[in-house]
């Protein structure tokens, strides 16, 4: 209604390829740096040992340079999706807590749509917790999420007297799904400093295409 995500609600962050995982970690810290800004509480990270060997683990400095303070985040390292999603579920009715995260990559057996519904009772039923399931290359599926975000990384623009390449985080956002009914595609930068998405105007001339969308040959 008044613009944003739903609190108390399940929100789905995906990418298509692995190379992408920045782009869908840089959304989600983003994200919870907004919303750590206005609520107490914590935030429960989990991921499984998959998604750490594809994209890595959480680095605290790099947390602190998008805006997220390192010590308000628990972080929960699960082996299996199984137990990744028993935590996230656990997570989104504990007291206390501002966030629940769970990085589940591809689309596990464990994954479907009656462990998600499940997911989204919890998180109307605790006391307005954010969800958010990361998913690094995974597939469209149906889920009980109440939005479903494709991400990848955009080219920075030119910040003050810096090279090009070295100014704030863009992200180009696709909004495939909403239960409210709007869909669309945006362009965003974060800022760190004011914790806050800008929406960049339209290119003025042509750009390239994504690197996957261009032929292999020079």
């Amino acid at each position: 209604g008044g613009g944003g995500l739903a609190l108390g609600a399940l929100h789905e962050i995906a990418c298509d390829e692995s190379r992408e995982a920045g782009a869908v970690t840089g959304v989600c810290v983003a994200l919870l740096a907004r919303l750590l800004a206005e609520r107490p509480g914590r935030v429960l990270w989990i991921t499984t040992a998959e998604a750490r060997r594809e994209a890595g683990r959480l680095d605290g400095p790099g947390l602190v340079a998008l805006g997220l303070d390192p010590g308000r985040l628990v972080e929960v390292r699960a082996e299996r999706p199984e137990e990744a999603l028993w935590a996230f579920e656990e997570g989104l009715s504990c007291r206390g807590t501002a966030a629940a995260v769970a990085e589940v990559p591809g689309r596990p057996v464990a994954l479907d749509l009656t462990a998600t519904r499940r997911l989204a009772l919890r998180a109307r039923a605790g006391g307005g917790v954010l969800g958010l399931l990361l998913r690094v290359a995974g597939p469209a599926q149906t889920t009980a999420a109440a939005t479903r975000w494709r991400v990848s990384a955009g080219a920075s623009r030119v910040l003050g007297g810096f090279a090009p390449g070295l100014g704030r985080p863009v992200f180009r956002l696709e909004l495939e799904k909403n239960r409210d009914g709007r869909l669309g595609s945006f362009e965003v930068e974060w800022s760190s400093h004011d914790r806050r998405f800008a929406f960049l105007p339209a290119h003025p001339g042509a750009v390239p295409a994504a690197a996957r969308d261009r032929p292999a040959a020079p």
